[in-house]
């Protein structure tokens, strides 16, 4: 239970801010790390995490950073720290979180993406504890809800400036077959408005708290731009969720404010849609004026080009305009309301009043933009259409689902603790219910289940929930005049975590950072203390000596570990681009000048998946061409190693195969496609337009069944085929299940009876003297006629088969012979032969 703060704790509280801007080399330092990594790291493509090592850089840059700032901190601490509210408390807490991933290390499907997880975790709690301490202090509270919002700005200006083909960065904007989208720096149009809605509510809730008129008009001046970026995002997710988030922050505003709000919004709608279709075609047009030479090197434009300054007038001139008309209001008409509107406040449920409105509002705006008239005819034809394609049997939506679903069968076998960090990008082929390559679960909670188990959502929600609803409980019983110092951390909060349970915004680490400092935020601005720190005799011992100092020491040494994994990774990181270098050069390189870089970028990090599989691919070529023993003897080595740490790693099964088949060793791949198999359902290959792991495993059962019949091995070549013909009959049962799928949902990946198993089965069966099976089968690709080889044996193969059943398919045969006029005699010499 919390009770409310004594008053002689709140000058207790009062000193203590004072103390701590006295001390203000350390107050300002750390302010100044955390507007830096606001700004800065936002522009590395807002530190995705994608499980792949082009992103690896950036995020060990900015892991580093936050080792810099966990170090200030700790130094700070060590002076200050005191267990005495329950903001402190939800500063040891959130350490439970990196534990959780720690925790799941032990026994994770990879050690790698484990221990990425866990750094990554590390660095969210490391901006948890910043914000604690330094948002203890209004000033810094309000620094850093500025620096959130401001930083947003940045970025939606920047995106403008890619728009208008000033500046240009790969993919901010995107031309597709759903038309114009917007990414910004994300390169991904959700996560981009996920971030626009955080921004743009944040926005709204300043303008109305705001005392300087040009403070206000700043962010009056922003609602036009970001409406404008959000509806161009063409985001279906975010117009779902928008009003959910909506209803999540309208109790917060007084009553005259939620009008005030819906007033702004339908002011920056109006503007948005003006200029929505008028700002869309230019930026086609000049987009595809930049790029068209080469995407790699775009032809950039003046800011006074004239297609360029036509763009920012266009913007400008109504942003300008409807941030004056929203200064206007708050600045003489707002006051003039709020004196009147002060009996309604005092209704309990008054802050429900707008919001019930607004579902009703909702629903009925859903109706009207879903259908065809004259307020849906207002917008672009590309949103009309993503916003009429809204339904539940959407194949977006149907596709989520299915992901869901498929998360909860992985979870059911790691249910304590989970399978660790990257487990659903490891192991979700081996649950999956149709053929897709997705590396993200699409909702953060369940991704966060998969990685840590009950555990790991146990201790997130007793962080969540003890959050929000002390600050919910506190805010509505403060008075009027004491609320919202705090509100912007909510909005970021709240609205980045309600778009996460559709979409994966929280594996971009500038998110999730942004979010845990402003969970962090708000538990500074909790003024609470437990019963269990008051009235226990143990916190009052940890407060005092040398115990004090137990939790400053801590994270010290955590600041220091972290420092020093950031920069071995960032040095593997620059050896391993290194290597990567000198292979793409169009000079020939030797082979000890390759690997020298490689070793490099193993002996920083020896287990890295990345590293390891090139190291292993260079080592295999390496042999191929000088049949040196020692090298396939050091692949091997490694080969060991990666069983060992990444035991699913799909890249390094793909290598092994690929090797034993060089070397004709098809017993050998054959047991590295069935281990593939048994971890991948639909036998989906990583490298696109590479075989499938099915027609791999059906060619060697009938390539080694047909061995075992030359060496008059009768067993075993029984053996062989019938295992070709039971996993063909999987693919049949497989493919059968996938008509089962909702009429709106797409396969996924192609998943077919393909020319390979075509020829292998038909084979199997003709040799065994089923010519009806056969010709069945190999009838299926028949029809694709190409001068490949596999195309001509296959045509071959079915004719002569049909030959043996006394039939004939004449249209195949007339033009199969035309093209080929000497398969005449190889259909007859085979008919005659099986």
């Amino acid at each position: 239970m919390a009770a409310a703060i004594p008053h002689s704790y709140k000058k207790d509280r009062e000193r203590g801010n004072k103390g701590f801007k006295e001390r203000s080399l350390l107050y300002w330092l750390s302010l100044a790390l955390i507007t830096v990594f606001l700004f800065v790291w936002l522009f590395q493509t807002g530190l995705f995490y994608g499980y792949t090592v082009q992103y690896e850089y950036a995020l060990n840059s900015a892991l580093f950073w936050a080792g810099i700032m966990l170090f200030v901190l700790s130094i700070y601490q060590a002076y200050h720290w005191k267990l005495t509210d329950v903001s402190d408390a939800l500063g040891l807490w959130i350490w439970t979180i990196p534990a959780a991933y720690i925790l799941a290390s032990f026994h994770a499907v990879s050690s790698h993406y484990a221990s990425s997880m866990i750094m990554l975790n590390v660095m969210y709690s490391i901006f948890f504890v910043l914000a604690v301490a330094v948002a203890k202090d209004k000033l810094g509270a309000r620094i850093i809800q500025n620096g959130i919002v401001l930083a947003g700005y940045v970025a939606v200006i920047y995106c403008f400036m890619n728009m208008f083909g000033n500046a240009y960065f790969r993919d901010a904007v995107m031309l597709s077959d759903q038309g114009l989208r917007l990414t910004s720096v994300f390169q991904y149009a959700n996560a981009y408005a996920a971030y626009l809605l955080a921004i743009l509510l944040s926005a709204l809730w300043l303008l109305m708290n705001e005392r300087k008129w040009y403070v206000v008009s700043i962010h009056a001046v922003m609602v036009v731009p970001l409406l404008v970026s959000f509806l161009l995002t063409l985001s279906r997710g975010g117009l779902v969720v928008l009003p959910l988030i909506a209803l999540a922050i309208l109790p917060f505003f007084r009553f005259v404010q939620q009008i005030c709000f819906f007033v702004y919004a339908i002011i920056g709608a109006i503007g948005a849609l003006l200029i929505l279709e008028p700002i869309r075609s230019l930026t086609t047009r000049i987009f595809q004026q930049v790029t068209s030479d080469d995407p790699l090197q775009p032809a950039l434009l003046s800011l006074f080009d004239s297609d360029s300054l036509k763009g920012w007038l266009i913007i400008g001139s109504v942003s300008i305009a409807a941030g004056l008309v929203i200064t206007v209001i708050q600045r003489y008409v707002v006051p003039k309301l709020e004196q009147p509107t002060l009996a309604i406040n005092k209704y309990r449920i008054a802050n429900l009043f707008i919001p019930i409105i607004l579902i009703i509002a909702g629903l009925f705006g859903a109706i009207l933009l879903s259908g065809n008239n004259l307020v849906s005819r207002l917008l672009p034809v590309e949103l009309q259409t993503r916003l009429q394609s809204i339904n539940f049997q959407q194949h977006s939506v149907l596709e989520r689902l299915t992901m869901y679903k498929d998360s909860m069968k992985l979870v059911s076998d790691y249910p304590i603790a989970g399978a660790g960090g990257g487990a659903w990008t490891i192991l979700y082929q081996q649950y999956q219910n149709n053929p897709y390559i997705v590396k993200q679960v699409h909702n953060f909670f369940l991704q966060y289940g998969v990685e840590t188990g009950l555990i790991g959502i146990l201790v997130l929600s007793v962080l969540l929930i003890a959050i929000y609803y002390l600050y919910i409980r506190q805010y509505f019983k403060q008075n009027i005049e004491d609320r919202g110092g705090y509100q912007v951390f909510y909005i970021v909060s709240v609205s980045i975590l309600i778009h996460s349970l559709l979409d994966f915004e929280m594996s971009y680490a500038y998110l999730a950072s942004v979010v845990f400092l402003s969970l962090g935020g708000l538990a500074a601005g909790l003024r609470f203390v437990p019963s269990l720190i008051k009235e226990k005799a143990l916190f009052g011992r940890i407060n005092q000596g040398k115990t004090r100092l137990i939790y400053p020491l801590v994270i010290g040494v955590v600041s220091i570990v972290v420092m020093v994994s950031g920069l071995k990774e960032l040095n593997g990181n620059r050896q391993y681009m290194a290597t990567l270098e000198k292979l793409q050069g169009t000079e020939q390189v030797r082979f000890e000048d390759v690997m020298k870089p490689m070793n490099a970028a193993l002996a920083a990090t020896p287990a890295h998946p990345d590293y390891v599989n090139l190291k292993l691919s260079l080592l295999y070529q390496a042999y191929n061409q000088s049949k040196n023993a020692s090298l396939y003897e050091e692949a091997k080595t490694y080969l060991e190693l990666l069983k060992q740490k990444e035991p699913y790693n799909k890249e390094s099964l793909e290598t092994e195969y690929n090797q034993y088949i060089t070397e004709g060793k098809l017993n050998e791949a054959l047991v590295v496609t069935e281990r593939s198999l048994r971890n991948n359902s639909w036998g989906i290959n990583i490298r696109q337009g590479e075989q499938n792991w099915y027609e791999r495993a059906i060619g060697l059962y009938a390539e080694l069944g047909d061995r075992a019949r030359t060496d008059n091995n009768k067993e075993l070549n029984l053996k062989l085929w019938n295992q070709a013909v039971e996993t063909y009959q999987q693919v049949l049962t497989r493919k059968e299940s996938l008509k089962s799928l909702p009429k709106g949902q797409m396969q996924g990946e192609p998943f077919d009876i393909t020319p390979g198993i075509s020829l292998a089965i038909g084979k199997i069966f003709a040799e065994r003297k089923d010519y009806k099976a056969a010709a069945e089968v190999l009838r299926l690709n028949a029809g694709l006629q190409s001068d490949a080889p596999i195309s001509r044996m296959i045509v071959r193969w079915y004719l002569a088969a049909l030959q043996k059943l006394g039939q004939s398919d004449q249209q195949i045969y007339d033009a199969f012979t035309a093209r080929f006029p000497e398969e005449k005699t190889e259909i007859a010499k085979l008919a005659a032969s099986i």
